[in-house]
């Protein structure tokens, strides 16, 4: 006899998880009495105080500038700290927004778990991040992820949904028309060559690709495209899907148990100690004045108050769309570019259990799904076989949103929302999974994954990410695909010597 809704959430209170239960009263069917008020889920977020004022032109003080440094890094993720590394025996200053380094890249915790609040596997594809990651120490934490995705679909899971190639047995547990759908979409891939004509393809949508064939397409590659470049197939770009369609498959992928933040930990580690104390967190910066006379001024929040540096040269690795906002003097063309570019909206819900609920694949998508398009074990990468099933485990579930979802995020209640839909839908399809749910954690994030649009590539990447002199643009969106640790780090590195050479003339 399975247990009542009340009993439910009498037992998550007795299990001692007030503060961060799974998705407050909405989980419990029914108001709780005045003396036992609805417990909360564990609400993460972004510091946008600053960056909201900026956008909508509020007046910030103007202090002159106290402090001098070579290089100043803005922004203290991948991409920040990668830069951050490459130039960490120069005069240079690290100034990041949030209370902590690895932008939308740091992992989290839970019984002494680590799970991911956002990016979640790499490849190693080229030697030059082959290098990286051994200069950073990823091995041997970094692990090869074993086995390709499942899909949920039709009531049932389809191990190792996706490879791009036509045939694959698997297939034909999509049932005979999804399966004969998906094998011909495959073999028609093979006769595109996206490298050939990617100017041509990065300008159409992918969903033109998709039109008229088996819904089990559409709906698993706008579930894809969502979660992993934040648009859906009409606001994807056709080289990018294609790429993902015929290759994302091919390359060994990895990851640390917990997800990518690891990574961008182990990064910042490669500081060394003197370095470190040039990197400064709860510093939010609001203006990056270029002057006409040779370097800028950066301006930033610290405890409250205005501060301000003179920096010979910048490396901006923010994104675009706060870019635009803090660099002054960029031409109109390059605004535009910039202004064009769109960011994806994100919850990630992570669920926390008293064992080992699901352990079949490291990425899993419910083909469909309205409320969530994917979640990953936390821990897949190290019991990849099983292990002790009676372990505690966490779930990482993806919650990407439409653009029009953002206002949204700014609301507590409507945030929980969103979270506990997203948990209902799974528990509706795996309600055995429900008993075990100690804690629900929610991060939510409004601009952290720049969508690849149509024409973003070929077109608005590069307009964008000009020089400027003496800011050099860095960041994940400045050259690639799609959101990436390996590409931040590298558009990092590339801004930092720019900086460097710069400074050299």
């Amino acid at each position: 006899m399975g247990m009542s809704r009340k009993s439910f959430i009498r037992w998550i209170i007795a299990g001692g998880a007030v503060s961060a239960c799974p998705m407050g009263a909405g989980a419990a069917g029914g108001a709780k009495p005045e003396a036992e008020p609805a417990p909360k889920p564990d609400l993460h977020s972004e510091s946008n105080t600053v960056c909201h004022q900026v956008r909508d032109g509020d007046a910030l003080p103007m202090p002159a500038p106290r402090e001098r440094v070579d290089i100043a890094v803005i922004g203290a993720g991948p991409s920040g700290l990668a830069a951050a590394d490459r130039v960490q025996d120069k005069d240079f200053l690290l100034l990041e927004k949030e209370d902590h380094v690895g932008g939308n890249c740091y992992p989290e915790s839970w019984n002494g778990l680590n799970f991911s609040t956002g990016a979640a596997w790499a490849s190693i594809f080229s030697p030059e991040v082959a290098r990286l990651f051994k200069l950073w120490k990823f091995e041997p934490d970094l692990k090869e992820i074993r086995g390709l995705d499942a899909a949920f679909y039709d009531g049932h899971w389809v191990p190792e949904f996706w490879n791009g190639k036509a045939g694959h047995p698997n297939h034909k547990l999509l049932g005979a028309k999804a399966g004969k759908a998906v094998d011909d979409f495959c073999r028609d891939l093979e006769k595109v060559d996206f490298e050939k004509d990617k100017e041509s393809l990065d300008q159409r949508p992918f969903s033109e690709l998709l039109k008229g064939r088996h819904e089990v397409l559409t709906q698993f590659w706008d579930g894809f495209g969502l979660s992993n470049w934040g648009a859906p197939a009409a606001l994807t770009s056709a080289y990018v899907g294609i790429e993902a369609a015929k290759a994302w498959a091919k390359d060994a992928r990895y990851t640390f148990e917990g997800g990518l933040g690891i990574g961008a930990r182990k990064i910042y580690e490669h500081l060394s100690p003197a370095a470190k104390k040039r990197v400064r967190t709860g510093a939010p910066v609001y203006h990056v004045e270029r002057r006409k006379r040779g370097g800028a001024v950066v301006r930033y929040m610290k405890d409250g108050q205005a501060h301000a540096v003179a920096a010979k040269s910048v490396v901006m690795a923010g994104p675009k769309y706060i870019a635009k906002h803090l660099v002054t003097g960029i031409p109109d063309e390059q605004r535009k570019a910039m202004g064009e570019m769109r960011y994806a909206p994100y919850i990630v819900v992570n669920l926390c259990f008293d064992r080992v609920v699901y352990n079949q694949a490291y990425d899993n998508w419910v083909i469909g799904a309205k409320n969530f398009t994917d979640f990953i074990p936390a821990d897949f990468v190290t019991h990849a076989d099983g292990g002790d099933l009676n372990r505690p485990q966490v779930l990482t579930v993806y919650c990407p949103k439409l653009e029009g979802v953002r206002p949204e995020l700014m609301d507590d209640g409507k945030t929980r929302d969103l979270a506990q839909a997203a948990a209902d839908e799974l528990f509706a399809l795996f309600p055995s999974w429900r008993k075990h749910l100690v804690e629900g954690r929610v991060f939510r994030r409004g601009h952290p994954m720049f969508m690849s649009i149509p024409g973003l590539y070929t077109r608005l990447q590069p307009a964008a990410a000009k020089d400027l002199a003496p800011v050099f643009f860095a960041h994940s969106d400045t050259a690639s695909e799609i959101s990436d640790l390996a590409y931040a780090a590298m558009n990092g590195i590339a801004a930092a010597e720019k900086a460097l050479k710069f400074l050299a003339r």
